[in-house]
């Protein structure tokens, strides 16, 4: 197997990444590439590179001095921003994708790599260039734990790649390489652990958050349920210092004992719930007291956050039917459903929401559909 040097040396590279990628020599990798092997052109997912946005704010106007690298902004105005350009592969041979992900298929960093590859491997049929893709591979910080069911075809979107579950359990190459398989795609593909290029020189234990709402590993292991309060009128708790880990609403009676115990009940002594109040600095409710809770997990690796935040949304809708509300209008890029639709993605567990199955049947489902996507994935654990 070729070192990662070798693999790079005297190639014409590009590099899909952002702040996310640091520890070599203790500055950020695309530096360490551009020192060592240049750089022709960086490409940046949704927050830019130094995670500088909030999410669904387009990274048009960013900019950096990087002399004699081209900056490609792959988050922008326009849906035709997600897809990089026939253009922008110009010149290249080399794509290195190096960034961490964080466990859960709403997260957009490997569907923005995936439609890279999907570039890639247009450009090279057309152009008859074979090209190499390098993936530089990561911990997955939310373990290898798998939530959920594969996305229907009909809510497929820059939140969901059809096919994948709500939370993967495999590696950045791990997914990547199973998506390239899937799509047959004709590159070079290459995987490589993040300590191989210098590794007495890696930090290993270095976070560094990804984007602004991911400011802890604890938030992976709550992302992949709580993600689903996007599409509702409930905080997820942006704005806050515990994004995900907090939600909340002015309508919520945080010292309600009985919704608080409806809520505990199906994972008991896996989590707890914290009843607090809170005032969102910016994003939903901003300035306004909402009365919620913080969920404080006993026993993370158990923790399954999507069958949480399916029971937190139904429990929302039949103890204040009159003030829980899904959020209607676009998402992501797409207005035909409603973002509640695009993240769940499963006609099944969105009748769960409406109340016709109950938590048992909801649970059944998630256990066979989750054993079927390990079968599917395990030559890539």
């Amino acid at each position: 197997m070729k070192s990662f040097p070798a693999i790079l040396k005297n190639s014409s590279i590009g590099m899909l990444t952002n702040q996310s990628a640091y520890g070599w020599e203790n500055d950020y990798h695309f530096k360490n590439v551009y020192k060592e092997f240049g750089l022709r052109k960086l490409f940046l997912p949704e927050h830019g590179l130094f995670a500088e946005l909030q999410d669904q704010v387009s990274g048009s106007q960013l900019s950096y001095n990087i002399p004699g690298t081209e900056i490609v902004n792959l988050y922008g105005d326009e849906e035709t921003s997600l897809v990089p350009s026939e253009n922008s592969l110009e010149n290249l041979d080399t794509i290195l994708i190096d960034i961490r992900d964080v466990g859960a298929r709403y997260y957009t960093f490997l569907t923005t790599a995936l439609y890279l590859m999907h570039a890639i491997e247009s450009y090279s049929q057309k152009s008859g260039k074979r090209m190499k893709v390098v993936v530089v591979d990561s911990p997955n910080p939310a373990g290898s734990r798998v939530e959920g069911s594969p996305l229907g075809e009909k809510y497929s979107s820059f939140v969901g790649v059809e096919g994948t579950v709500h939370r993967h359990g495999l590696t950045p190459a791990a997914l990547l390489e199973f998506y390239k398989d899937k799509y047959s795609f004709g590159f070079d593909f290459y995987k490589i652990p993040i300590g191989d290029w210098h590794p007495k020189k890696y930090n290993p234990y270095t976070w560094i958050p990804p984007s602004p709402n991911i400011p802890a590993i604890s938030t992976c292991y709550v992302y992949s349920g709580m993600c689903l309060l996007e599409g509702t009128n409930v905080s997820e708790g942006r704005g806050t210092t515990k994004p995900f880990e907090i939600f909340g609403a002015p309508y919520i009676d945080e010292s309600n004992e009985i919704f608080l115990k409806k809520l505990e009940e199906p994972q008991r002594g896996i989590f707890k719930l914290r009843p607090l109040r809170f005032i969102p600095t910016f994003h939903k409710h901003a300035g306004k007291v909402c009365g919620g809770y913080q969920i404080l997990l006993e026993k993370p690796d158990r923790f399954h956050s999507l069958l949480f935040g399916l029971h937190l949304i139904r429990s929302l809708r039949e103890s204040y039917p009159n003030r829980f509300e899904y959020l209607q209008g676009p998402y992501e890029f797409r207005s035909d459903l409603p973002a509640i639709e695009l993240l769940v993605g499963d006609s099944f567990l969105l009748e769960y929401l409406s109340g016709k199955s109950s938590y048992l049947e909801m649970e059944e489902y998630l256990e066979e559909t989750e054993q079927n996507w390990k079968k599917e994935t395990k030559p890539y654990r």
